[in-house]
């Protein structure tokens, strides 16, 4: 098999990982047993006993929050993690240089080192990297940070990439940043990170700039025909277990 039809297999088997994990997490989060256990918990709890939130419409409530909460871990895992696995196979970077914890500490999405490049990749690299970015210093390679979309709530997560883009330039690696959803950035926080020496790119500039360098449009093969088909009828099933579960059953009957 060609890099495309193995990275191509490795999609669809996060696809199927992930989305059949999330229906089984709904049948068993929306089930009579679990709901009525939410509802008893809240009933025992002095705070919200207290403000009668310890009925069936805030346990949907809390139940509900945490589906998506489920759904954006297992959106960021599949965009956070196959662009590491098609890196590390197009340009053959061994395995435990792909990924690595900076300072010992945290660790890097993606990491391109010009050492572990042949002469022609890493021109791509530095290439790729100023048409997108513009005429940006690189010194010893690429630093990638990924998410699939960008809303941090806490300072804590802030801090880490503020640290983040300190150990990629005294590595000598261009900190750049990349968020493939276009609705979710905060303005304020991706202005703090850019001083810090991030590089952004948001949305289709995201995906593009991570479709030239790799040589692979991992958009396009989730749109094909039939993966697509696959996609959406999984998700079609999720929102009916959802649409069907006890709890939500309860509530339209309710109003």
């Amino acid at each position: 098999m060609n890099n495309t039809e193995i990275i191509r297999q490795k999609l669809i088997e996060q696809i199927n990982h992930h989305l059949d994990g999330l229906k089984d997490k709904i049948i068993a989060d929306f089930s009579k047993e679990s709901f009525e256990r939410e509802i008893a918990d809240l009933d025992s709890d002095p705070v919200y006993n207290t403000f009668y939130l310890n009925c069936a419409e805030y346990a949907f409530i809390r139940k509900f929050g945490r589906i998506s909460i489920s759904i954006g871990r297992r959106l960021g895992e599949i965009y956070d993690k196959i662009p590491r696995y098609i890196a590390q196979i197009v340009f053959e970077i061994p395995e435990n240089k792909i990924a690595p914890k900076m300072r010992g500490k945290i660790e890097l999405d993606t990491c391109l080192p010009f050492e572990y490049l042949s002469a022609t990749d890493k021109d791509k690299v530095i290439s790729k990297t100023k048409e997108f970015c513009g005429n940006i210093e690189i010194k010893n390679g690429v630093g990638i940070e990924i998410r699939y979309n960008f809303n941090p709530n806490d300072s804590s997560r802030l801090r880490k990439d503020v640290d983040m883009a300190t150990y990629l330039i005294e590595e000598g690696l261009c900190p750049i940043y990349l968020i493939y959803s276009s609705i979710s950035p905060r303005d304020e926080a991706i202005a703090r990170l850019k001083r810090a020496g991030w590089n952004f790119l948001v949305g289709d500039s995201a995906l593009h700039y991570t479709s030239q360098l790799y040589g692979v449009d991992m958009t396009s093969i989730l749109r094909e025909e039939e993966i697509a088909s696959n996609i959406k009828n999984k998700i079609n099933k999720i929102m009916k277990e959802l649409f069907t579960s006890y709890g939500y059953i309860i509530l339209k009957e309710k109003y």
